[in-house]
């Protein structure tokens, strides 16, 4: 069965959003998986760029959904827009953008995840996505990064 979890609260400034995702597809690549990517047109160029200034020990191979079919097949990471579908060889979705991907009870994916930022707008896209997830009868989780509590020292 594919589990689907939601991050929310996601930074809402594309800044903040493509730090999100360079730490986690560097987490998905340090545990093997083969990711694709999905990012509104106009934001992929820009976590592409991002992906390649990490550090080299945070190395993470990419490339886009338009590269020949060899180099998107070697790669763990493709990044994608929402009209791109996956060709298939991959274990995980990330959805960083507010669409719901018609495809995505196609594409054969253990696990999907739905970047969400903490603006209302891309809140109210989620919760129609939710929705949408669970008449699939998919495993549905939450990771609220607002809900993290950082303790004080000593406390």
């Amino acid at each position: 069965m594919t589990e689907v979890a939601f991050h929310l609260n996601v930074a809402a400034d594309p800044v903040g959003l493509r730090a999100y995702l360079c730490r986690l597809l560097a987490k998905a690549y340090a545990a093997r998986a083969r990711v694709w990517v999905v990012v509104q047109a106009e934001e992929q160029a820009a976590l592409d760029q991002a992906l390649w200034t990490l550090p080299a020990d945070d190395f993470v191979p990419h490339v886009g959904a338009g590269a020949p079919p060899l180099l998107r097949q070697r790669s763990p990471i493709v990044l994608a827009t929402p009209e791109d579908v996956p060709d298939g060889g991959r274990n995980v979705l990330v959805n960083a953008q507010p669409a719901w991907l018609p495809w995505v009870a196609t594409v054969g994916v253990s696990r999907i995840i739905e970047v969400v930022a903490s603006d209302e707008p891309a809140k109210a896209a989620a919760r129609q996505r939710w929705k949408r997830y669970q008449q699939q009868g998919w495993a549905l989780q939450v990771h609220d990064r607002a809900a993290r509590v950082v303790a004080e020292p000593g406390a």
